[in-house]
């Protein structure tokens, strides 16, 4: 292990001596493998802290908490629990201003996945959620499916994939979502049709070793989009929009049908359909495949770790984002690493991401690079404009609230994700947590914002009362602007009966709105902006309507129908 460390240590040496913007700082994180690891501030003293979980170097399951105290990371007594084989991610599941997380994966005694509630003090308790053990090499992540503002977690491994909706006080119910069984996958959440519910990516063996699934979700019901996508397994697949054109990509890695490690691009063609980037990336499984902007220039370059083809063959790769849908590769001098996490975070507050890196390389090791962008082409990062032009429009318990695009000068603004904060009192967050300071904006949690890269933000089944927002914007780097000034909207009890069923179908086809009502009587129909404003109205008699929309700007429009009492909420994009 000495061996292996001392020529990775030189290696790195030279590119720094030669304008490499990766320096490999001491840190005295322990060396640990069959990991997973995360930037979180979970004392909320604005900087950035680090879980850490996964096998040490005599063996044991090993779970950490370590404090950053003015740049040096600090263990911390903070009741964590290990586990190897592991998956973990962070959330403010409770909306109580503090970030806690979930971990599955296993231990001495067998498959489990555990949460953790943080108190407030970076110490936590372990609550009893009642989640499915996926347990080794299993996955999990935490997204509102439902737009009823609280944090759902989707768990998927050991041939079974659960999701469970967060009850909002505390506990969690298994749904019935009728998502694949998986052994080895990834999960990720994201809205990859703008329609401002949260898509599934899912990727791993459903039974035929390599399959790539996504699933559109429609008013929390999922249905899987046709695809021809390559598969993998033993890796990871995750959103971003790296050609900032304000759809979701995907990247994977991991292994093909035939057992071969692959890394592939996929382009959001914006239709629901996804094209082969032809990225020329090596193939890379058991180890995390990263959208990043690490040179801050505002769009995402790609970060590779685990094993290649070819026995004993592992690296860890950097490709640039050439800006013209292309990516090159950086002799970055990152060390070969499997079985492999990683996380990136501005853990020094200086204006870049920094990156932590823990897996085998022999034996368990952990490596820790500061990014200095202070030389060469490389430039500081400057966070986004404040969001402004904020509009709501309200409807029984159904509620949208939007706004106008911020700009950036790295990011374009496309590219630009929002991040959302709603409370039942002024300046509150007990209807949807920013995982950020609403004083400073500074994040508490590297991720996009939780409104993705759309204007706008869809609530539903709120209760009665005043409702207060502000919204953030986020750039490719993860740096968040202030919050916007405080908008407010008033949610009334309502007579009138929602209902969404199978007497009325609602959809577009190319420009064209179409209507099915199989309703008795004439019905009232109204298409609504995401600014409030009603584009057209009218009644139509008989159970078949359509409406050109060629003259309207492109967008998300709300529909309401109202027959005999009964009212239909529908979006639809044009």
């Amino acid at each position: 292990m000495k061996f292996y460390t001392s020529l990775i240590v030189l290696f790195i040496c030279t590119y720094v001596a030669v304008g490499q913007p990766f320096v490999l700082v001491p840190a005295e994180l322990p060396a640990i493998g069959r990991s997973a690891v995360a930037f979180a501030d979970f004392d909320n003293d604005h900087d950035l802290d680090l879980v850490m979980t996964g096998l040490d170097d005599a063996s044991n399951a090993f779970g950490k908490i370590f404090l950053n105290q003015q740049g040096e990371f600090v263990e911390t007594e903070a009741g964590i629990i290990g586990l190897y084989n592991s998956a973990l991610a962070v959330a403010d599941y409770d909306h109580d201003g503090n970030i806690d997380f979930v971990v599955t994966g296993e231990d001495q005694q067998g498959n489990v996945t555990r949460l953790y509630r943080n108190n407030g003090d970076a110490t936590f308790v372990l609550v009893e959620a009642g989640f499915y053990a996926a347990g080794a090499d299993g996955d999990l992540a935490w997204g509102d499916y439902d737009n009823d503002s609280w944090p759902d977690l989707v768990i998927s491994g050991g041939w079974d994939t659960k999701l469970y909706h967060n009850n909002g006080d505390g506990t969690f119910q298994e749904a019935n979502a009728g998502l694949t069984i998986m052994n080895s996958p990834s999960v990720d959440w994201g809205d990859c049709d703008n329609d401002g519910d949260l898509d599934l990516l899912m990727v791993g063996d459903a039974g035929s070793v390599a399959e790539t699934f996504v699933y559109v979700n429609d008013h929390g019901n999922f249905s899987r989009l046709e695809s021809d996508m390559e598969g993998t397994v033993g890796g990871t697949a995750v959103w971003g929009d790296y050609d900032n054109d304000g759809y979701l990509d995907i990247l994977m890695t991991g292994k093909d049908i035939s057992l071969n490690p692959v890394s592939y691009v996929y382009r959001n063609n914006g239709e629901n359909t996804f094209l082969f980037g032809d990225a020329g990336l090596v193939g890379t499984a058991l180890g995390p495949s990263d959208w990043i902007d690490y040179d801050n220039d505002g769009d995402l370059d790609i970060m590779l770790a685990g094993e290649n083809c070819g026995c004993g063959n592992a690296s860890t790769l950097l490709y640039n984002n050439n800006g013209v849908g292309g990516f090159e590769q950086v002799l970055a001098g990152l060390p070969f690493i499997e079985r492999a996490s990683s996380a990136w975070g501005d853990f020094d507050n200086d204006g870049d991401s920094d990156l932590l890196l823990t897996g085998l390389a022999g034996d368990p090791a952990t490596f820790f690079y500061r990014n200095d962008l202070q030389s060469g082409e490389f430039q500081q990062n400057t966070v986004p404009g404040v969001p402004g032009d904020l509009y709501t429009y309200v409807d029984g318990e159904y509620a949208v609230i939007s706004w106008g695009r911020a700009t950036d000068i790295e990011s374009p603004q496309m590219a630009i994700s929002y991040n959302v904060m709603l409370g039942s009192q002024s300046g509150g967050i007990d209807i949807v947590s920013p995982q950020a300071s609403t004083f400073t904006g500074e994040r508490y949690s590297v991720v996009p914002g939780n409104a993705g890269t759309n204007d706008f933000m869809v609530f539903r089944n709120l209760e009665p009362g005043n409702y207060y927002f502000r919204i953030q914007a986020i750039d490719q780097s993860y740096e968040g602007s202030e919050f916007s000034e405080e908008g407010s909207f008033t949610v009334l009890s309502t007579g009138v009966n929602h209902a969404e069923t199978p007497e009325a179908r609602i959809f577009t086809v190319g420009t064209l709105l179409n209507v099915i009502n199989q309703g008795v009587g004439d019905t009232d129909l109204t298409v609504i902006s995401l600014t409030g404003n009603v584009v057209w109205s009218g009644t139509i008699a008989g159970n078949e309507f359509i409406l050109p929309l060629d003259n309207y700007p492109s967008g998300v429009y709300l529909i309401r129908m109202v027959t005999n009492g009964k009212q239909v909420i529908a979006k639809v994009i044009r």
